[in-house]
């Protein structure tokens, strides 16, 4: 009995020895569990949401990811684009002092292009970023070129017209530089000997005037006559050179203007300050000889008219002024037949005057329509195509697809 006591003992205090370290430890995972419930609670949620990785933990429910598609993409990134050109514009057209306006602006233009490439393949980013996107500020920015005087919001037609007031205005603001003592070389030369012999052809002709006025034979007047004649030619020469460098140097502007311009309207101007420039700026090379012989014609009949007209007008006017001391040119030729010859040769001027706008006209339309004409096919390649074709189409339920054919018709 003793023994079977002893054997009860000895069971007991294992019994208790093994069992007091998992109440104690049951005990204190019970007083930390009432002490911080919230966070036990997060680290269910954290293992949860570890354990599921690949799902969306939302009231306890696992749900799938919503994954988009490569059109929705596209779509998105197609709306980011707009969006960057439209405040690429309105940032453009800033003042130069509203320097915060701008900075905001292009803020938001870098977060949209970020935007855009992180939703985007790399290569597909890369295409649809605009070049203009990735400029400085100061590079986009309207700025002074060279001073307050220039700028890089003048037109061609301001460029050229300055350019006629004060000649090599365009390639200053080119900064062809090395073309302006070029320019005034060449026409400030022919008009300084232009104007020379037109001061000796007004000499000789007073001198002329006056032998003719007192009676002087023919045999007298002919060498002061032709020394007259001659210098008026070199006057004319040597003035129609500098005129013809001028038009050249304002044809050089118009061809060399820093703006993207459709070749209709190069053509255009370049023909209106130089006529015939137009036509070798379409290629029409052979045309070229046509509008300066009748250019040329036309200012030759006019200058012969002109003289003429002078001539007959002091032959006319020393006949009928009463005066038996002046004796005209022409001292055998009836009053009336000196008046009808003088309003001939004025009425030949004239007309040639209108000649000349006329063949200037048409040289200037010529110019003009060839230049639409280079673009247009007038060849008799007829073609009719007909292929399926795939549209897409965005509705509140996503994208749809839309099949249908794509006629086309060249003529």
């Amino acid at each position: 009995m003793h023994r079977l006591r002893s054997i009860l003992r000895a069971i007991m205090m294992v019994t208790l020895v093994t069992l007091l370290p998992l109440t104690l430890l049951a005990q204190t995972n019970s007083s930390a569990e009432k002490s911080e419930p919230k966070k036990k609670k997060k680290k269910e949620v954290v293992a949860i949401a570890d354990f599921t990785r690949s799902f969306t933990v939302k009231g306890g429910e696992r749900l799938m990811p919503i994954v988009r598609t490569a059109e929705q993409d596209s779509l998105e990134a197609a709306k980011l684009s707009h969006l960057i050109d439209s405040l690429i514009v309105a940032r453009e057209s800033i003042p130069l002092e509203d320097s915060t306006a701008t900075s905001l602006l292009q803020t938001r233009i870098d977060s949209l292009t970020q935007r855009r490439s992180a939703i985007l393949p790399k290569s597909t980013a890369d295409t649809l970023t605009s070049s203009i996107d990735t400029l400085p500020i100061a590079d986009t920015v309207k700025k002074e070129r060279y001073n307050w005087l220039f700028r890089d919001s003048l037109s061609l037609t301001t460029t050229t017209l300055a350019s006629v007031v004060l000649p090599g205005f365009a390639q200053l603001y080119e900064e062809n530089y090395w073309k302006i003592p070029l320019e005034y070389a060449m026409v400030g030369l022919p008009l300084w000997g232009g104007l020379h012999h037109n001061k000796l052809y007004r000499g000789y002709k007073a001198e002329f005037d006056k032998l003719a006025a007192s009676g002087a034979s023919q045999q007298e007047r002919t060498p002061v006559q032709t020394k007259m004649l001659n210098h008026k030619s070199y006057s004319t020469l040597f003035i129609g050179t500098a005129v013809a460098s001028f038009m050249g140097f304002l044809a050089d502007g118009v061809a060399n203007f820093p703006s993207d311009m459709s070749d209709i309207q190069k053509a255009t101007t370049l023909s209106l300050v130089c006529p015939g420039a137009g036509q070798i700026y379409n290629g029409s090379y052979w045309k070229v000889p046509i509008v300066v012989v009748g250019l040329a014609s036309m200012a030759y009949v006019i200058d012969w008219n002109q003289r003429g007209y002078v001539r007959f007008k002091t032959a006319y006017d020393l006949a009928t002024d009463d005066d038996d001391a002046t004796i005209s040119e022409f001292p055998n030729t009836p009053e009336e037949s000196l008046r009808s010859i003088k309003n001939s040769y004025r009425r030949n001027r004239d007309l040639a005057i209108i000649g000349t706008v006329a063949v200037y006209l048409v040289q200037v339309a010529d110019a003009h329509i060839d230049a639409h004409m280079q673009a247009y096919d007038i060849s008799d390649n007829l073609s009719m195509k007909i292929e399926p074709q795939i549209t897409q189409s965005v509705t509140p339920d996503g994208i749809s697809n839309n099949f249908g054919f794509n006629f086309t018709l060249n003529f």
